[in-house]
């Protein structure tokens, strides 16, 4: 008796063993593919053409990578000729400010700020500073995204002469985020991933026409100038956000 229950327990613990292998397997291969499908998507998406950031550094950095996911999306809506990602435009607090996604149609200038995040997301429309709390040993804070893409609207506004009526600011969060301690108005639009997707496209199906096919492409060709700046222009750039950021926090 003793000597079959031994057996029967071996045979547990092997199929146990089995069936952790296979998922492993599973997981590895599901990895392989994903990896394979942002590989090859990055190239024919033209992201690498409009971002001028390479593979790995786009894959490694989550952030990058974040606002690849919603190039990649946002693409989806408008056609990869009508969004651009990586502008930078003359600011008033930095020397340049960076908008990581725009998309230009009829409907408006799109303007997106990608926050690739994740725990629960604390803030107003007022403060400052927002807080991402991961557990209780772990809060990071960051610069209110609202303010941040207010900036971003405003240089549009300035380098392209066009009324604040005709563009539509974005705050998009990851799906792994919960923004349900954020304070914000209606009119603000903080959103998760798939949140933001189905406003976009309920704006594109039913919003106002504000943009005529000429004017959009005139913005799209003039923004596209700002696209490729140089790697000094960046430098700067990230230069110019750690002091701002040091200062308020001083």
């Amino acid at each position: 008796m003793s000597r079959r229950k031994k057996k029967n327990d071996s045979l547990e613990t092997l199929g146990l063993l089995v069936i952790s292998i296979i998922e492993l397997i599973i997981k590895i291969i599901v990895r392989i593919i994903l990896f394979v499908y942002d590989l090859l998507t990055f190239f024919t998406s033209k992201y690498k053409e409009k971002s001028g950031l390479n593979f790995f550094k786009t894959y490694f950095d989550k952030g990058n990578y974040g606002e690849f996911v919603l190039y990649r999306k946002v693409i989806r809506v408008f056609g990869k000729e009508s969004v651009l990602t990586n502008i930078y435009l003359d600011n008033r607090n930095t020397e340049t400010t960076e908008i990581d996604v725009l998309a230009v149609s009829n409907k408006g200038i799109y303007v997106y700020e990608m926050k690739n995040y994740s725990g629960y997301i604390y803030g107003s429309e007022k403060d400052k500073h927002w807080t991402q709390v991961l557990n209780k040993w772990t809060k990071n804070k960051f610069y209110n995204p609202l303010k941040q893409n207010y900036a971003h609207t405003k240089a549009i506004e300035t380098y392209l002469d066009v009324d604040s009526n005709c563009i539509v600011p974005i705050v998009v969060f990851s799906n792994r985020s919960k923004l349900s301690k954020i304070n914000v108005g209606e009119n603000h639009n903080v959103f998760q991933f798939r949140d933001a997707l189905r406003f976009v496209k309920r704006n594109e199906k039913k919003g106002l026409l504000v943009i005529t096919s000429e004017q959009k492409e005139a913005y799209l060709l003039k923004l596209l100038d700002k696209c490729h700046m140089s790697d000094e222009v960046k430098e700067k750039h990230i230069q110019d956000v750690v002091e701002l950021q040091n200062n308020n926090n001083s």
